[in-house]
């Protein structure tokens, strides 16, 4: 899976974006409603600065881009993320050319610079976003700049059943046990990491556990998806522990990587676990020593979480200590190549967040037309086969639901021969260590040396069997911190064709309520942009 980003290894998908298509690796955030990508202002000094965000996107090397201005990013900026994007319509393609890709066109997106963001961005959330000019009363705008999300466009032209999608952020540490393994066993299984997953109009129920329950989206739709959160505990200890003085509202959020808590719960931690606040960096810093401690003590985190703070339906969700083994890679104010561990100090509760830290071990779908969602307990199995189900639309006509071998998590299912959910597959991208690759490749040349001409069992292979990707062999390893793409990493179920319901188009919800994002007077390469905070 992917190891990309400053902030942690996470698993990234692949969007093309402009006429012919810009290919870049991208996050997922569930807040922003459409796809940022990173402008070449972005990376002005160090030569490997664009491998490192993701790749670039040219914007004036595509025919069909359509400039409309500069605008400030506001999705994050109660948590101190700021900078300004260049906005414009253009073509989107969720894919690799040969893998079915599915191409948008004339969608909003933004070239963006700021480090706040250091990777493209690929917005899920389903709204639409006003672009105000300066001086143009926000409740007054012009129709013709207000712009759907990419869901809804896609809803709009049949591809999707739904406006929604399931969504986990995937797990490298699933089933890596380094410090307990030999290096023959680590070969063979550290590899076997778990992807991010991203189905739109649907779900994949082989990804988690059905909790049952359902949650209301918030009135603020730009921060809807809201939980309680009741109690955090630690399994795992002489005794339990009790991290959350006060139960609290929180907002998940897979646009950033930590988890923000009270400050009396963040000491909480420090207690329990020996974490040391660092100040210039605004991180708690992980050394060496804490970090063997840590591994040594593999405690696990139990958030129990419900629609509100008094809730008597709730749901425990289990995080492991590995979710939380974390390491900064050109970070602001932070040492190179440093661990931490990704809780934030918040200063208020407008900042209590869930991010992409707890979307490891969660798998969250989000349905825009019934308004609610779900979190659910992720399920690690190898090799277990997706089960993809589709959720249909209220406004659709005549959809009768189709058997399921698991629960519902919300909305009836469609019947088979309707419109398929579109599953998206992660780029997989290998980082192999410089002692694995010698050590393979001495065993290799003994071996040859010692077998006859033509033997077959000479040849020493490693495989990463990544579901529905290719072998990985010895002989196709790159060189350690050369990362290696597979060709086809996107998978599209064979029935997104757009199929209509009883030869009618399907009816579009549009949700109430809009973005308006604000034009900005500064220069969005502008290198005096606040950093975080």
């Amino acid at each position: 899976m992917g190891r990309d980003g400053n902030d942690g290894p996470w698993s990234t998908f692949a969007l093309g974006f402009g006429t012919p298509p810009q290919y870049v690796r991208v996050l997922v955030s569930t807040t922003c409603p459409q796809p940022w990508a990173i402008d070449p202002f972005g990376c002005t000094t160090s030569p490997n600065c664009a491998h490192r965000r993701g790749n670039l996107f040219y914007k004036n090397s595509s025919s069909t881009w359509q400039d409309k201005g500069l605008y400030g990013l506001d999705e994050e900026l109660n948590l101190g993320y700021a900078g300004n994007g260049n906005f414009g319509l253009d073509s989107i393609t969720l894919g690799y050319p040969g893998s079915n890709a599915l191409t948008i066109d004339n969608q909003l997106l933004a070239t963006v610079a700021t480090e706040d963001f250091y990777l493209a961005t690929w917005g899920i959330a389903s709204r639409p976003t006003n672009l105000t000019k300066p001086g143009q009363n926000s409740v007054t705008f012009a129709a013709e700049d207000a712009y759907p999300s990419l869901l809804t466009t896609m809803k709009q032209q049949a591809k999707i059943p739904s406006i929604a999608y399931g969504y986990t952020a995937g797990a490298r540490y699933s089933t890596c046990r380094f410090m307990s393994m030999a290096l023959a066993d680590f070969v063979a299984q550290g590899l076997k990491q778990v992807p991010a997953s991203l189905t739109f109009g649907g779900y994949d129920a082989s990804r988690f556990v059905p909790s049952n329950l359902t949650f209301g989206f918030a009135d603020d739709n730009s921060r809807d998806l809201v939980v309680g959160i009741q109690s955090i505990s630690v399994a795992g200890s002489p005794s339990d522990q009790t991290l959350l003085p006060t139960p609290i509202i929180s907002f998940i959020d897979a646009t950033v990587p930590h988890i923000w808590l009270p400050l009396g719960a963040c000491e909480a931690f420090e207690r329990a676990f020996g974490l040391v606040f660092d100040a210039n960096s605004n991180l708690y810093l992980v050394n060496e020593t804490q970090h063997r401690d840590l591994l040594t003590r593999n405690a696990t985190l139990v958030f129990t979480i419900g629609a509100d703070t008094t809730s008597t339906h709730t749901l425990d969700v289990s995080l492991p200590y590995a979710a939380f083994d974390l390491q900064l890679t050109a970070y602001p104010n932070a040492p190179n190549a440093t661990r931490y561990f990704p809780l934030r100090r918040a200063a208020n509760d407008t900042q209590y967040s869930l991010g992409r830290t707890f979307l490891q071990e969660t798998y969250l779908i989000a349905d825009y037309e019934r308004s609610q969602f779900s979190i659910n307990q992720c399920h690690f199995e190898e090799g277990l086969p997706q089960d993809i189900s589709a959720i249909s639309s209220p406004n659709g006509t005549n959809i009768t639901a189709g058997p399921s071998s698991h629960p519902k998590p919300f909305g009836p299912h469609l019947s088979s021969g309707v419109i398929a959910a579109i599953v998206v597959v992660p780029v997989v991208i290998f980082t192999v260590l410089g002692a694995i690759l010698t050590l393979l490749r001495r065993r290799k040349r003994r071996a040859t040396k010692q077998a006859s001409c033509g033997d077959s069992a000479a040849t020493t292979t490693v495989a990463c069997s990544i579901p529905g990707e290719h072998e990985l062999h010895e002989d196709q390893l790159p060189l350690p911190e050369l990362h290696d793409i597979a060709k086809d990493p996107w998978e599209m179920d064979a029935g997104i064709a757009a199929v209509e319901i009883n030869g009618e188009k399907p009816t579009v919800h549009e949700m109430e309520g809009d973005y308006h994002r604000n034009a900005s007077p500064s220069n969005f390469m502008n290198p005096s942009l606040s950093k975080r905070a």
